[in-house]
């Protein structure tokens, strides 16, 4: 049911407990303070922690899963359709939200509604059919413990429609590990911080949507011409040709020339060139390619991939014979391929489509393993120990592809002590193999705020290390993500600053105001529903004037590039408060300690670790967002000024408040 003109849908509200729905307009005001998408996500779990004890466990019938696409996703703008999941998250303990393509945003969109808010937990496992105006609540005891793909393909045949849209975990969600999934079609992931688990501990399997209505649009006339300036835009960015091609594998070869891989656990900043040229785009382009995709409605640039492996491409690929699916993300390879040393692209595309056939975030699963593996490496844990966590002699040696299989069954049905251990994750693993060997193994972790991060080496690009200290949903570079010193754009750096250090590589040297501009810029774009990826790392192409200019010709509402932003202040501080609720401090905003203490080991930036500069960029970053530096709290004055005074009480009262 749509209730809100021009651009906007409606929330509907979901009560799984008694089995009740509901529709609400959404407020005019939302719309000016947080535009859509994660920002009125972030609002609505604000609200919802306001009755509830934000404390509670992740995992409990209290927390709310909140699905959300902003105004400018699924329509024919160009830059994609991504849905925000937000919710506290499992795999840290804190704020918690995923982004996710797939065919689910439109749908909802498309039936009318932008934002869906599931609270309670069913008796008994089941699933949503959301067919425009019908909602119905169907049993799923016959789907519970099956893949996602088995899962997916009984709701299509369920709901008579082989297209319906899908949101889906799979036995990790199920079994409630900390850093499950949720898997939607075709084949995308919302990834970070255990969404799969929050769904998982509501009985919810899955989310079906078939929408058939449309958007209204406020001036379909001025879109239309916003539109043909953002194609024009878009197809004058140098980089459309090489991500068309090769998609976020295309990273892997620019990193190994810049010293931005990171091998066997982050043991070193380079992967050996024999073995790089296995895992190299072109190789995946030339051997099991077999079509262009893209992974939302609304994109013009499709940098996803289709492929088949017909078993004799490399040394692995005949244990996969006849798979096919969607290929592998730069993610992948870089924690399968290179962290757990595999050296073939076979076996990493299938350890992609076993992480959503299990509904794995592939971060946290792909950086146990090579963790794993190094305590193996150095004699930590031996064949006696994995007899004794798997019932099984487990080789835990680099290379060993059936070693990486057999955890994920482990983890994902949970079947023995190992997999037990790491339900919570690598820190929490972590604790419990040095409480048992009395070994400081905590030393080998690739984790910040006490979950796993992206396997790639950051030690030698400080706007990077300190986006995976400082983001609001644990350990990761999303939440801010720009390519400022990777990319080495001394362009931007001019355009936020008049000054170029910023794009400046190899250096601290005004890295905390990239940081902190860059996490305002990116909460302005996941509000709007557009795809990250296709605007964040050359946020000269399509700048917030056009954003702005969309905006208002689809919804009607009108924003400057100004307020703009300003709405992505609002939302960064709301993720803030979020977690100052829970105690979090500047002491959080932290790297574990190879990242801080070990330095990268080649390339421009060798010999340069976190440690060395990330206290400074702290300084700069909080001063940046106006937040106090001694503690990382924000002050009454800088919450007033974002019009945001009842969460300033909020934060006063609990003695959150710098």
């Amino acid at each position: 049911m749509r209730t809100s003109a021009h651009g906007y849908g409606s929330i509907l509200r979901i009560d799984l407990a008694n089995r009740k729905s509901s529709v609400e307009e959404i407020p005019a005001g939302w719309k000016r303070m947080f535009i859509g998408g994660g920002g009125i996500n972030d609002w609505l779990l604000w609200s919802h922690f306001l009755s509830v004890d934000p404390r509670l466990d992740p995992r409990s019938q209290d927390n709310v899963l909140i699905a959300g696409l902003g105004p400018l996703g699924a329509t024919g703008l160009g830059l994609g359709s991504k849905m925000k999941w937000t919710f506290k998250g499992p795999a840290y303990g804190m704020f918690g939200d995923s982004v996710s393509g797939g065919t689910l945003s439109a749908n909802m969109r498309w039936a009318g509604y932008d934002y869906l808010v599931i609270t309670g937990r069913a008796k008994d496992p089941l699933y949503l059919w959301i067919d425009d105006d019908e909602i119905e609540f169907r049993e799923a005891k016959h789907i519970w413990g099956k893949g996602v793909p088995e899962s997916v393909a009984a709701i299509r045949n369920e709901v008579n429609d082989r297209d319906a849209a899908v949101a889906c975990i799979g036995p990790a969600g199920e079994n409630l590990v900390a850093y499950a999934s949720i898997i939607v079609t075709p084949s995308r992931a919302a990834g970070r911080c255990g969404g799969g688990c929050v769904a998982g501990s509501k009985n919810l399997k899955a989310i079906a949507v078939r929408g058939t209505k449309g958007i209204p649009v406020y001036n379909p006339t001025e879109f239309l011409e916003v539109t043909r300036e953002v194609f024009e835009r878009l197809e004058s960015d140098p980089t459309n040709g090489g991500f068309r091609k090769h998609g976020t594998l295309g990273i892997a070869g620019f990193y190994d020339r810049i010293g931005g891989n990171a091998y066997r656990n982050n043991q070193s900043s380079k992967v050996p060139d024999e073995k790089m040229v296995k895992l190299h785009a072109h190789w995946f382009s030339e051997h099991l390619k077999t079509a262009d995709l893209s992974c939302s409605p609304g994109c013009t640039l499709g940098c996803g991939h289709k492929y088949f492996i017909q078993g004799h491409e490399s040394e692995l690929a005949k244990n996969y014979a006849g798979e096919k699916g969607e290929g592998p993300e730069y993610f992948s390879v870089a924690t399968f391929g290179m962290g757990c040393d595999i050296p073939d692209l076979a076996a990493v595309t299938h350890f992609q489509s076993q992480c959503n056939f299990y509904g794995f975030d592939i971060g946290e699963i792909g950086g146990i393993v090579p963790f794993l593996m190094e305590l193996w490496e150095r004699g930590v844990i031996d064949e006696k120990d994995s007899q004794r966590w798997c019932g099984e002699a487990l080789s835990l040696n680099w290379g060993n592809a059936e070693a990486v299989e057999k955890i994920m069954d482990f983890v994902g049905y949970q079947k023995n002590h190992l997999g037990v251990m790491l339900r919570d994750g690598m820190a929490k693993a972590a604790q419990k193999i040095m409480e048992e060997k009395d070994k400081p193994v905590d030393k080998y972790l690739i984790t910040g705020k006490g979950g796993g991060t992206l396997h790639e080496e950051i030690r030698n690009f400080p706007t990077w290390a300190l986006n995976f200290a400082v983001a609001s949903r644990g350990c990761d570079h999303l939440k801010g993500l720009n390519m400022l010193d990777k990319g080495f754009r001394k362009d931007i750096s001019m355009a936020w600053f008049g000054r170029p250090e910023a794009g400046k590589g190899y250096c601290p040297d005004l890295k905390g105001m990239g940081a902190a501009h860059a996490e305002n810029y990116v909460a302005v774009l996941n509000a709007l529903g557009v795809c990250v990826f296709r605007t964040a790392p050359n946020p000269l192409i399509i700048p917030l004037e056009v954003m702005s200019r969309a905006y208002a010709a689809m919804t009607g509402v009108a924003l400057s590039a100004e307020e703009m932003y300003a709405a992505g202040e609002r939302i960064c501080n709301l993720e803030k408060a979020f977690n100052s609720r829970l105690g979090l401090r500047r002491q959080d905003d932290h790297l574990s300690y190879r990242l801080m203490e070990e330095p990268a080991t080649w390339g421009p930036g060798k010999g340069m670790k976190a440690g060395d500069y990330l206290e400074a960029l702290l300084d700069e970053y909080y001063d940046y967002h106006g937040w106090d530096k001694k503690t990382s709290l924000q002050t009454k004055q800088k919450l007033t000024a974002l019009e945001l005074d009842d969460v300033a009480a909020v934060l006063s009262r609990e003695g959150a408040l710098a």
